[in-house]
Formats: C-alpha cells, sequence, structure tokens
C-alpha cells in the first residue's frame, strides 16, 4: 500500500508543474497557427492534453537506484571491461543528472498517505459524475421521439446534408427543452428541441444543422468521451481544465467553419447564431444533458462570432498542415525534454534505531586480509562516514572475487540512504548497497546500472563484519 501511495503522490507532484509547462508551450503554437483553420488548433490542445497525462506518468518507471553510476572500480578491475551503448559516457553523465539531479521529496507517511486518498476519492467522485452523465444521456434518448418535419423543413436538412457531403442523419425531438444537440456513437442522432420547430426560422435551421452535422462529420461526440476519459487523472488541476476548455472552444470554432457553408456566407451564419442565443436568453431553458454536444455549451459565443466576422487571409492548405504538424513535433519534443527532471517522493519511515543499526565499523575479507572497511556514523537524522579504496578481480562467470586488496586511502560517503532494510552507500563515483544479516553480520552488494548489465560480470555481494561498534 504504501508503494501505492508513493506512486500517486509522484504522480500528482509532477502532474502539478508539468501541466503548467504544457499549457504555456501549447499556448505560444496555438495563436502561431491562428492563420490555419480552428482543427488544426483543436488537435493541438487535444495534444496537449495527451501529454499532461502521460508525462507524469513517466516518473513511475523504475527507482533512482537504476540510474546510478558504474562503479568505476568494477569497471577497471574486471577482466570483462564495459562497452559503450548508443552513449557516450559523458553524455550519459549528462542524461543521468538532468534525469534525477536532485534528491527524492520525503514526505511522512501521514501526508502521504492523506493526499493519496483525498486525490483517489476525487478521481473517484469524478469518475461517477461521468457515468451519471452517461446514463443520463440514455435516458434523453429513451424520452425522445420522431418529429413531424413539415415537407419544407425536411427540404431544408436535405440541402445541409447535401452541401456536407452527409449521408442522411436520423432527427429526434426533445420534449424537456434542452437545445440542439449531438449524440451517439455509431450511428448519431441529431436532437432538436420541440420549439425550435415552431420558432425557428430557415436561417436558423440551417446554422444549426451545419453545426450540429459539422460535429457528426467530424465524430466529435465519442472523441469527446475519450477526452472526457483522458482528462479524469488530472481533472483536479485548474491549468488542466483550462487544456480542456480550449480543446471545446477550438473545436466549436472548427464546427462552425464547416456549419457556415450551408448559408451564404459567414456573416448570415454568424447573425443566426446570435438569433438563436437570444430566443435562448429571453427564454431560458436547460442545457444538454451530459456529454451530448450542444449549440451554446461552450459560453464562447463571443469568440465564435469574432472568429466568422473577422477576414483572416489564411495560409495554403499544404502550408497550413505543415505548420499543424511542425507545432505538434515542436511541442511533443519539448514536452518529452520534461521527463529527464521528473521529481520522485518518497516516504521518510526511517527510525533513529534502523539508522543506528548500522552505526559502527565493517570490514570485509579476502583470504583473511581485510580489502574492505566502511566506517558509519550517525549524525542528525543521517549516516556520514568513510569507504576504503578497493581493487577487486571478478571471476566474469561466477561473479565471484579472485583477487581483492585494499590500497591506502578512503572516500567519504556523499550519500546514506536507507530504503526498506537496505542502505544505499554513495562514494565518489562507486556505489553499494547494504543489507544486515545478523547482529555484527551484513553484506554488500557492489550497484550494476541496468545499461551496463552484461557487459560488466555479476559481482556476488561478500560479506561484511562489524569489528566496532558505533556510539
Amino acid at each position: 500500500m504504501n508503494r501505492i501511495n508513493d506512486m500517486v503522490v509522484t504522480y500528482l507532484v509532477n502532474a502539478l508543474w508539468v501541466t503548467c509547462v504544457v499549457a504555456g508551450v501549447t499556448a505560444l503554437l496555438s495563436r502561431a497557427l491562428h492563420r490555419g483553420p480552428a482543427s488544426n488548433r483543436h488537435a493541438l490542445w487535444v495534444v496537449a492534453l495527451l501529454l499532461a497525462v502521460v508525462l507524469p506518468l513517466a516518473s513511475l518507471r523504475g527507482s533512482r537506484i537504476d540510474d546510478r553510476p558504474m562503479p568505476k572500480s568494477v569497471a577497471e578491475a574486471s577482466v570483462v571491461q564495459p562497452a559503450e551503448k548508443g552513449m557516450t559516457g559523458t553524455s550519459w553523465a549528462l542524461w543521468r543528472r538532468m534525469r534525477h539531479g536532485g534528491e527524492a521529496l520525503q514526505f511522512g507517511p501521514l501526508w502521504v498517505g492523506l493526499i493519496a486518498m483525498l486525490y483517489l476519492g476525487f478521481f473517484a467522485y469524478r469518475t461517477i459524475r461521468f457515468f451519471c452523465a452517461w446514463w443520463g444521456l440514455r435516458t434523453m434518448l429513451q424520452q425522445s421521439s420522431e418529429p413531424q418535419v413539415p415537407p419544407a423543413m425536411r427540404a431544408i436538412v436535405e440541402r445541409c446534408q447535401l452541401l456536407l457531403h452527409m449521408r442522411p442523419v436520423p432527427l429526434l425531438m426533445s420534449r424537456e427543452g434542452h437545445g440542439p444537440a449531438t449524440l451517439g456513437i455509431r450511428n448519431p442522432i441529431l436532437l432538436l428541441p420541440e420549439w425550435f420547430f415552431s420558432q425557428a426560422s430557415e436561417d436558423e435551421l440551417c446554422a444549426v444543422l451545419g453545426h450540429e452535422l459539422a460535429h457528426i462529420q467530424r465524430h466529435d461526440f465519442v472523441l469527446n468521451l475519450v477526452y472526457e476519459l483522458l482528462f479524469l487523472p488530472i481533472c483536479f488541476h485548474p491549468v488542466a481544465a483550462l487544456i480542456k476548455a480550449r480543446i471545446d472552444q477550438a473545436r466549436e470554432l472548427a464546427c462552425d467553419q464547416i456549419g457556415a457553408q450551408c448559408l451564404p456566407s459567414p456573416t448570415q451564419y454568424a447573425r443566426s447564431l446570435l438569433s438563436i442565443a437570444r430566443s435562448l436568453a429571453v427564454t431560458p431553458r436547460p442545457s444538454t444533458v451530459g456529454y451530448a454536444l450542444g449549440l451554446f455549451d461552450t459560453n464562447t459565443l463571443e469568440d465564435r462570432i469574432m472568429n466568422l466576422l473577422v477576414q483572416t487571409s489564411y495560409f495554403r492548405k499544404t502550408w497550413t498542415r505543415v505548420s499543424a504538424l511542425g507545432a505538434s513535433a515542436l511541442l511533443v519534443a519539448t514536452c518529452l525534454g520534461l521527463w529527464g527532471f521528473s521529481l520522485q517522493v518518497a516516504q521518510n519511515q526511517n527510525t533513529d534505531a534502523d539508522l543506528q543499526a548500522f552505526v559502527g565499523t565493517w570490514q570485509a575479507k579476502f583470504k583473511g586480509k581485510t580489502f574492505q572497511t566502511i566506517k558509519l556514523a550517525k549524525k542528525q537524522d543521517a549516516l556520514t562516514g568513510t569507504v576504503s579504496h578497493a581493487d577487486i578481480i571478478v571471476d566474469p562467470k561466477s561473479g565471484e572475487l579472485t583477487d581483492a586488496k585494499g590500497p591506502a586511502g578512503d572516500d567519504t560517503i556523499s550519500e546514506a540512504k536507507l530504503s526498506n532494510g537496505t542502505l544505499l552507500i554513495t562514494s565518489a563515483d562507486v556505489q553499494f548497497e547494504m543489507k544486515l544479516t545478523g547482529a555484527n553480520q551484513a553484506q554488500l552488494q557492489v550497484v550494476i546500472p541496468p545499461e551496463v548489465t552484461g557487459t560488466v560480470p555479476p559481482v556476488k555481494p561478500w560479506k561484511l563484519e562489524r569489528v566496532k561498534a558505533g556510539q
């Protein structure tokens, strides 16, 4: 359970800053695409949502121990020398510092458990809301009926479908007064309120049909459900809500650009939108239920009108696609670079007794002679000390020591971290894992990173004996 809590809080900590950076970069790139179709900006914000969800997950891969530097003493003294694999030693070291340059964030078990519980509770609440909204859509469909469409209105419907190269779409009437909306996955339908059939003018009907048919043409209903599911892991973040709002806004702008083809000009389409909005304002009616795509659910009417009325000289189609792909590639490349700066969260569960068990002078012997000495002392809430130099030769097949001696000199321990009963000791460029096996007995294991596994022979742990107890 502690491991799960650590993973949840690690995801949250990284999502807090990654989402902000992703949103900022996307906003700049989106402005660069203002001379292209709104569908390109919509796709860019969708990529941003995907990155904001996935990038924090990358911080959950592996542990900090996996990225430790290779012990030089083993690489240089072993019979088999390590080979470079794709990266030079310098570039690998630089990447390692970027990847885990700082210490893991330490939180108490109580705080980690509380934060994880609050997040999982909020996630469950939003998930329940999502399925309740889905159930509301099913109820709305069951309460709808097929209307008696007048011949003149039927001709308008067929004309709009022909202009947008759409196959016939079923029309349903809602008696609950909901605004025009589109819903359905495999067989989408167009839902119109009962009052709309008697009050809408020809231009208003063309505007509504054009906009909602554009949703069907773009498969927006099913895609919107996917975006909502993607949004759930980061729904707590206000900047994530901004990203989702930008997706919805760009989607409506894109549908307006398609739907305007059903009227003689974009200006006439904009007037129809204003007329429908004025009618809804005079006689307030409920908005669409759940995740049905309504005509005015995004509350961005002003932006939509301005987008239709402002005459913009668009890029050519080829350059528009190139700029959109370039912006998306730049966003992905920039955000993937953030993966190297992911943070780690760990619970600080070590007690004084846990640390005190390692205090003292420890020695390892080969054929009766000491070749490794480790001195550990407790200072405040951490362990410090020294590690003696050691030259060892390892059998490449068995991993057993074939020769070992301890030349003069000691290195100061730069870090001694206790986790789950294992003490990770870092000294210069050498790392060891030390585990207690008895009152005054322990074993010491040289840490070999995964990237050099197979090029450096495995080293079996050797025994340590405490020759002097610590104070």
